[in-house]
């Protein structure tokens, strides 16, 4: 996850390896997930037709960054509590837990495409 860098990936600042106290350290995003953003919205946090274009595009770029590394990542666990958001309301895919590191044969991605567009 070092070498992962995007606008809309968050970023990977470090981890804590000592028992027990296993961590992962990541930059901080204020808005917290878009989860809460939706069913849990504060005052002044209102998501309008044109904020939340913007978002999916986001989300949209990051999974593309993501999908086109060589080796691919695929996330496997996209979820809005799995979308932050920072103060300027760009959102940032996290939680890699369920990712992989994939090396992928051609009719591996075309089955992929299909998983991916059964999905959406």
């Amino acid at each position: 996850m070092k070498r992962v860098r995007h606008p809309n990936v968050v970023l990977f600042m470090g981890s804590v390896t000592k028992r027990p106290h296993l961590s992962i350290v990541t930059e901080y995003l204020p808005r917290g997930s878009l989860y809460r953003l939706i069913h849990r919205p504060a005052s002044g946090e209102i998501l309008d037709k044109r904020k939340r274009l913007r978002m999916a595009l986001d989300v949209a770029k990051g999974i593309n960054y993501l999908h086109c590394l060589k080796p691919p990542i695929v996330h496997w666990d996209l979820k809005s509590p799995n979308l932050l958001v920072d103060k300027n309301w760009t959102v940032k895919v996290c939680d890699f837990g369920l990712s992989r590191f994939k090396a992928i044969s051609s009719l591996k991605l075309r089955v992929l495409n299909f998983k991916c567009c059964s999905y959406m």
